[in-house]
């Protein structure tokens, strides 16, 4: 699997080559389109300076289309929607002597994640799910309707299966194994906590054959005084993550408005009755400080993930049942460790994505 939002080179270095082409094919569901969508070419620098590279993962971006996250609980092994996956060929070509011919090609899979600088480019090509082994925590409460199941533990996505892989829940209280076996090939998605260990949590872990291969564990957590805030947004692996915001919230409404200054609609004028400054295109935005309460050293990175994505959404349900698309105002945070700053809670600002007003014309 290759990221999107990192670099990922084609390189053509043929013997006595003068010029190079390429043709790429770019698609989410369905067989390969029959045109290229993009033809790039280039010369060579110099006789002895031969190779030539095209970065194709810029082409891959405008396919993505993430709808609001629907979170499964109770239904195992179902594929992935096909907009989170871009397909992708490569068609290569060489001139030498005048005479252009194939160089080969190339074909794979992006989803539209990254990889950090000190990682080498585009290091995340095979990464098996997309989401850091670690421990992660979620809310549970035991009168959560099935109706409610977007506000579940979430969901992990598998890239690479084949009939030799199973996922094993491990009940965290009572340790019964669930295997959970893939009925097919390709990107695949599982619920993190299988629905009989909601209320006790479970170890999760990717097995082929006798090899593991990934291990996450979740936890619940009960939340008693603070409805608990979701966020899910879109991670370092192109896949949809999920963070529960458990502690103390605070809304706030900032207003921008325009001034205009008028004259008087008659003479002499009425001081109580016209104003001599006016206000126009008044706008209003909502804004919301979450906390995430108590928790461990692995969070620094996940809330790292959530500023640098480029799709947040947030459910609140004290507000209401729906998804709404925010942006993060937190532009730094201090990653805090249980060393230097013992119990950690991390505090995020988001910022609802759209004018309070109706304006959409």
């Amino acid at each position: 699997m290759n990221l999107s939002r990192s670099p990922h080179i084609i390189t053509i270095d043929e013997t006595s080559q003068t010029s190079t082409r390429i043709e790429l094919y770019i698609w989410n569901t369905g067989s390969q389109p029959a045109s290229p969508q993009y033809t790039l070419s280039k010369k060579i620098p110099s006789s002895n300076n031969t190779a030539t590279y095209y970065n194709i993962s810029p082409y891959t971006q405008e396919r993505y289309r993430f709808t609001t996250f629907q979170n499964i609980y109770n239904t195992y092994d179902t594929a992935i929607s096909t907009n989170f996956v871009v397909q992708y060929v490569v068609e290569k070509f060489k001139t030498v002597g005048g005479v252009e011919s194939s160089a080969g090609t190339e074909s794979g899979e992006f989803m539209n994640g990254y990889g950090y600088y000190m990682e080498g480019q585009n290091p995340l090509n095979f990464t098996t799910v997309g989401l850091d082994e670690g421990t992660y925590l979620y809310n549970y409460d035991s009168s959560i309707a099935a109706s409610q199941a977007n506000a579940m533990a979430g969901t992990i996505d598998v890239f690479f299966s084949d009939s030799n892989f199973f996922i094993r829940y491990t009940n965290l209280r009572t340790n019964v194994q669930t295997d959970i076996p893939f009925s097919t090939t390709g990107v695949r998605t599982f619920p993190r906590v299988h629905d009989t260990n909601l209320a006790d949590g479970n170890k999760v872990e990717l097995i082929r054959g006798a090899s593991i291969r990934w291990t996450g564990t979740f936890k619940p957590q009960c939340e008693v005084k603070y409805q608990p805030v979701i966020v899910d947004f879109i991670n370092k692996y192109g896949s949809w993550a999920r963070i529960f915001f458990q502690k103390a919230k605070k809304r706030n409404i900032n207003v921008k408005t325009n001034n205009y200054k008028v004259n008087p609609s008659s003479l002499p004028y009425s001081p109580t009755a016209e104003a001599q400054v006016r206000e126009f295109n008044t706008t209003g935005t909502e804004t919301i400080k979450l906390n995430t309460g108590w928790v461990n050293d692995g969070y620094a990175e996940y809330l790292q993930q959530i500023l640098l994505s480029e799709k947040v959404t947030l459910l609140d349900y004290e507000t209401d049942t729906q998804y709404n698309p925010v942006n993060v105002k937190t532009k730094s945070l201090e990653k805090q460790t249980g060393l230097n700053n013992g119990m950690m809670n991390y505090s995020l600002d988001f910022e609802f994505a759209f004018d309070m007003i109706n304006n959409v014309v």
